[in-house]
């Protein structure tokens, strides 16, 4: 089977993740809707490309997952994701290759985790095992019904759906597209720019508003590739702050932090996360966490990261333990139990020394 994929994505996923990929994609290829690769696995493609052609290291650049995009004709039948994932697993499973799917059919979104259905003779155990994970999502337009609310998704089926769907993402860098199994590079939004200039730019003057995350995850790929926000990104979370309604009654709504709590935790467990929280710091975004601003100006959060880490403790109730109410936040932020009972201890332990 040819490899419709481009030998530097194929050298970034390697021989037996890319053998995978390209069966699910060939898979698609007889359904009513065009295919996508975007965000993430387009932006450190391109990375890879331009640090190799530089002759610069780029070891680190190696996606964590593939993104894959669908959009439907104007005149084909919406694909029914729960249909799709039968026929994946089937295509699958006759390359050597096992399926598990979550499907979330009002979002249009499945993620997918790939693996050897029998273990590869260099990787006996099952936990060595080569996975790959695909996040699929149907083209779809976003509207948040008040700022940090969950959006509501509609799903879109129409020539453009591709451009429409880059529309709704977090920065230019990740609202890239290259379609399967071949064609040109979209890019709307200029992420071959910003990724050259190295400056993490929002899409619309509203993104923020919409979903304060958004800082956070910026942070996230900051620290990761050594990038930061544009001035007119600064611009926006800081009018952003000052706007924002956090303190009315209710504050905050539930579902934002949660978010929250979910982007600090990622950020902490998979990204260099000293830089990403300094990051944060410098752009006076940690004011989102912890309205009362101790966090915002505390110094001491690296010290006490650094002992959670090497005594093995969860780094997220670690670094709150610098906010005025470290409990509060945590509630807000919905931690697990478990953690809100280490944190309570700690306090408890720390009013009694006194």
């Amino acid at each position: 089977m040819p490899l419709n994929l481009a030998p530097e994505l194929q050298q970034l996923l390697g021989r037996q993740t890319t053998q995978a990929l390209t069966v699910l994609l060939a898979s698609l290829s007889g359904q009513p809707l065009g295919v996508w690769l975007v965000g993430g696995v387009v932006r450190d493609q391109w990375l890879h490309c331009r640090r190799k052609g530089a002759g610069q290291d780029h070891s680190r650049v190696h996606p964590m997952d593939v993104d894959l995009l669908l959009a439907p004709d104007r005149q084909a039948p919406e694909p029914v994701l729960p249909q799709l994932v039968p026929h994946w697993g089937k295509a699958l499973a006759a390359a050597g290759w096992s399926l598990k799917a979550q499907v979330h059919g009002d979002f249009g979104t499945a993620h997918l985790a790939l693996q050897p259905a029998q273990a590869l003779p260099q990787q006996p155990h099952p936990t060595d095992q080569v996975l790959l994970t695909i996040d699929v999502a149907m083209a779809r337009t976003e509207h948040y019904p008040a700022p940090g609310e969950n959006p509501r998704v509609v799903l879109t089926a129409a020539p453009d759906a591709a451009l429409v769907d880059l529309r709704r993402r977090d920065v230019s860098i990740n609202a890239m597209a290259l379609p399967w199994p071949q064609g040109p590079l979209l890019d709307p939004h200029g992420g071959q720019k910003d990724l050259e200039r190295g400056l993490l730019r929002f899409l619309h003057a509203a993104s923020l508003q919409d979903d304060p995350t958004r800082v956070i995850r910026a942070a996230r790929y900051g620290a990761r590739l050594h990038m930061d926000l544009a001035p007119e990104a600064r611009q926006q979370l800081q009018d952003t702050m000052a706007l924002w309604p956090w303190r009315r009654e209710p504050p905050c709504p539930p579902a934002l932090g949660s978010r929250l709590g979910m982007e600090l935790a990622l950020l902490l467990q998979q990204e260099p996360w000293r830089q990403g929280l300094a990051l944060l710091q410098r752009w006076g975004a940690l004011d989102l966490v912890d309205w009362s601003g101790a966090l915002q100006r505390d110094s001491a959060w690296r010290r006490r990261l650094r002992r959670a880490a090497r005594w093995n403790l969860p780094l997220l109730p670690a670094l709150l333990m610098g906010a005025a109410d470290p409990l509060d936040v945590a509630q807000r932020l919905q931690l697990p139990m478990a953690q809100q009972r280490l944190m309570a201890q700690t306090l408890a332990l720390r009013d009694w020394l006194g």
